[in-house]
């Protein structure tokens, strides 16, 4: 085979091996960043690095995304642990290479994409249920692959702290499809789809995780207010009740830990101060904390790598008996307190600029443009999850599919 006709072959190759990723996302992150270095090796190989280069030029949200990056390559300059400096660069390296993942992504293989991240997480929900089962009931079992995080952990990989968001999110973008692909008359694709949307809640009523089941509930709740936008009072009115609805029925399917951990989360929220280390309370108290980091250092923050040196300094003013974290649980405080009022801004535009500047685009992804910053903006009150790993290149991959590949009209795919 000539050596044209080779490199011809190459962006084939780099769609199947960026699907790939989407099936990685809820599984190990080693793996995907062997994949991503020999996706950057067959990019450089292929050529054609000038027209790559006018289209990643003229798309803003390249540029919003190389912003976020390059503040905290920036906030080096006056951070004081250059050490832990570099490793918060190196948990941000997803949005660096947005400039392979957005000349990558196809958009006639978009399906392609969502059956692989579908896939994967069916995968992982699968292990879930026989590590519930070999927990809960045959103890007699061969041990599964479990993340770990307790003794009762169910997830196989990450933990339930990145996995309980997945499996949301994989929630939401199974009833989207099914929705679509009713609407287009391709009933036994709507039935797979929905099949898989059903399995997802199932893992999520023992999987543990606070923050999958209130992100579920409310992607529930904007699938019904997106489905319904003709009818805006009634949509919204649908959008509450299935709100509430999804909330109260994923508590009453769940599994004896499950339930304990919400309970546990109501009787934490209403002693926030007492409740020395727990896990609602110490969220409290880390906000709070943090708060004082970033009134103390508004303009620049403390510098990537500093901010457990500048919240320990804040907690043993205030709350000496409370524990120190990596990070505070939040997103955007710890990115204010890190990298200050500009980094906040930049991270609120790579949430929510990105939909505004492709709200026209006629590709029938924008309801999933809508629901990508929602959900994380949502679940990030409750964690770091651009922080961590695998939620990082969730959140990557899905800009590339939705902001890389350039426009063509294409027919609807969703509500």
């Amino acid at each position: 085979m000539s050596l044209p006709a080779w490199r011809a072959r190459i962006p084939a190759v780099n769609s199947a091996l960026l699907a790939a990723l989407f099936f990685l996302v809820p599984t190990q992150i080693a793996p995907a960043y062997v994949l991503t270095a020999v996706m950057l090796a067959l990019w450089i190989i292929e050529g054609q690095l000038k027209s790559k280069w006018q289209a990643l030029r003229t798309n803003p949200v390249f540029w919003i995304f190389q912003a976020y990056f390059g503040w905290f390559v920036v906030s080096l300059a006056w951070t004081d642990d250059m050490t832990a400096g570099r490793s918060m660069v190196s948990r941000h390296l997803f949005f660096l290479l947005a400039a392979l993942y957005f000349t990558v992504a196809r958009r006639e293989h978009t399906v392609r994409y969502l059956i692989a991240f579908t896939t994967g997480v069916l995968m992982c929900e699968v292990l879930a249920s026989y590590n519930w089962l070999q927990l809960n009931l045959y103890p007699q079992w061969p041990a599964s692959l479990r993340a770990a995080k307790d003794a009762m952990e169910t997830a196989p990989f990450v933990d339930r702290i990145m996995f309980g968001p997945t499996l949301a999110f994989a929630g939401y973008i199974a009833a989207w499809q099914a929705l679509a692909c009713r609407r287009a008359g391709r009933r036994s694709a709507a039935l797979a789809w929905a099949s898989s949307w059903l399995v997802t809640i199932g893992v999520l009523s023992f999987s543990g995780s606070r923050t999958g089941m209130l992100g579920f509930s409310l992607m529930m709740a904007v699938l019904t207010l997106q489905t319904g936008s003709r009818h805006r009072c009634w949509a919204a009115a649908g959008a509450v009740v299935v709100l509430v609805g999804s909330v109260g029925g994923l508590y009453a399917i769940s599994d004896s830990i499950t339930r304990q951990r919400v309970l546990d989360g109501f009787a934490e929220a209403r002693n926030l101060e007492g409740a020395v280390n727990l896990s609602v309370s110490l969220r409290y108290t880390m906000a709070v904390n943090t708060l004082h980091v970033i009134s103390e250092h508004p303009w620049l923050g403390v510098g990537a790598g500093d901010f457990v040196t500048a919240y320990r300094e804040v907690n043993t003013r205030r709350s000496p008996a409370w524990n120190v974290p990596r990070n505070p649980h939040n997103q955007l405080l710890f990115t204010m307190a890190t990298t200050g009022i500009l980094g906040g801004v930049l991270l609120l535009a790579v949430w929510f600029a990105p939909p505004w500047l492709n709200r026209r685009r006629p590709d029938g992804l924008n309801a999933l443009r809508v629901g990508l910053p929602v959900f994380f903006f949502t679940i990030c009150l409750a964690e770091s999850y651009l922080w961590r790993t695998n939620t990082a290149l969730m959140f990557a991959l899905f800009s590339a599919l939705l902001y890389g590949p350039v426009c063509k009209p294409a027919p609807p795919t969703g509500p």
